[in-house]
């Protein structure tokens, strides 16, 4: 890995003081990747990469610019910073413009910090030599297993150092199945951990989406509409919270367009649900020790039995509306298991839909949604019967956390989120395109 350290952001630091900033922030990253390739069933390509990347963010006269530099040599850093000055010069007078308080954090050094090679490339064949012969209609496209450690340094003019280093494996594995002229919509499956003690098809929801894979070569195509159950996987539970997040978030708060200003301490999804974040959690392989504004990442609650208990805001976003500023970024996120378990949420279905992947545009400010529901199956009387194609979905947010009817006791852990099967009721499908 590159080599640098605190002393050296110090030395940028005073930098961009001299140079007539009144405040000034440092992050210097650095980061290793060891990356072995799956194209088409094969190993295709072994490489390693390091990176390096610096951002300077200054505030002068309230007026706040930001700037990012690939390389740290003085005469980049001397051009980069008097880009920096006309930038700050022609920005606007913000006063919430801040940078994070000194605090009492000690150096973190987590997962490992060196690939094993000869590991990966045995869990790599082996993957592709498991997948070959379970799933012989399976094509494996374009998926990778990657090492990645990567070290994070801190300093700013308010006395503020941090210095964090980190490193885990990833797996993202595409596909689809085909089977004479049947083809399946492709799908992907994605999941981190800090060793690589399992068979990568057990990480995360790997071997369940890929056994899914080869059943939708014989979907067909949705016809009719109506309103009913969706038990939403894994998978997709969070792509379809995502517009009820944002009204959580910096841009909706700070606009004054959230649907969910002023609602802490009220109901604003089922009793079933509760969502907390645990940037420490001991079932993760990667964690959150600091928030991308530089505070000490804690652990929170932000819904509990379907009560809101915070918002997601940013130190920037705190200031600029007044509310509390997030102890974490959301990474972290835990669904709590429910009391039923997912063959009883399934027998319970009269009409409805076990729903894999969501593709949808940008909701409307009210929260009301639509999109195609893929790698998806049908269910009937109580049982998941056959694979759908191109099934349209609408709703509304806001009603869709309402109507949250049951939560699976089973959970997906990907190594970053741990998350149930959710079933919703009373969103709109219709057939689409084939």
């Amino acid at each position: 890995m590159i080599h640098t350290d605190i002393q050296r952001a110090g030395e940028i630091l005073k930098k961009v003081k001299s140079a007539g900033f009144e405040k000034a922030e440092v992050v210097i990253e650095v980061s290793d990747m060891s990356e072995m390739q799956i194209d088409a069933g094969d190993i295709s390509l072994m490489r390693n990469t390091e990176g390096i990347e610096l951002t300077v963010r200054g505030i002068d006269g309230g007026r706040y610019a930001a700037m990012k530099l690939n390389q740290l040599d003085d005469a980049s850093l001397k051009a980069g910073l008097e880009k920096l000055r006309e930038a700050v010069q022609s920005a606007p007078v913000d006063e919430a413009r801040a940078f994070a308080p000194k605090q009492s954090l000690s150096p973190v050094k987590y997962g490992p910090q060196e690939p094993e090679l000869d590991a990966m490339y045995s869990r790599v064949n082996n993957f592709v030599t498991t997948v070959g012969k379970k799933f012989p209609i399976l094509n494996l496209e374009q998926s990778a297993l990657q090492f990645n450690c990567s070290r994070m340094i801190r300093v700013n003019t308010e006395g503020l150092e941090l210095d964090e280093t980190g490193g885990y494996y990833s797996l993202m594995a595409m596909f689809s199945s085909k089977e004479g002229e049947k083809m399946s919509s492709f799908n992907f499956a994605g999941a981190v951990s800090r060793d690589l003690d399992a068979e990568l098809l057990n990480w995360g929801s790997a071997d369940r989406l890929m056994s899914n894979s080869v059943k939708e070569v014989a979907h067909v195509p949705f016809e009719g509409k109506f309103k009913g159950s969706i038990i939403l996987t894994p998978d997709c539970v969070f792509d379809l919270m995502g517009t009820w997040f944002s009204h959580l978030r910096d841009d909706r708060l700070i606009a004054g367009t959230s649907q969910l200003r002023d609602k802490i301490g009220t109901a604003v999804a089922s009793p079933a649900l509760t969502i907390r974040v645990e940037p420490h959690g001991k079932e993760f392989s990667v964690h959150e020790h600091s928030t991308p504004d530089g505070y000490k990442s804690e652990a929170s609650t932000i819904v509990e039995n379907g009560v809101l208990k915070t918002y997601m805001l940013s130190d920037y976003g705190s200031r600029k509306t007044g509310l509390p500023r997030a102890v974490n970024s959301g990474y972290n996120r835990v669904i709590d298991a429910g009391k039923s378990s997912l063959d009883e949420m399934i027998g319970a279905t009269t009409q409805g839909l076990l729903m894999g992947r969501f593709s949808g545009g940008s909701p409307a400010a009210n929260g009301d949604f639509s999109g195609v529901a893929k790698n998806s199956f049908l269910i009937e009387n109580g049982k998941v019967t056959k694979p759908v194609s191109e099934v349209m979905i609408s709703g509304n947010a806001f009603e869709m956390m309402n109507s949250i009817s049951a939560i699976s006791r089973e959970r997906v852990n990907d190594g970053g989120t741990l998350t149930p099967w959710v079933k919703v009721e009373g969103l709109t499908l219709s057939g689409g395109q084939s």
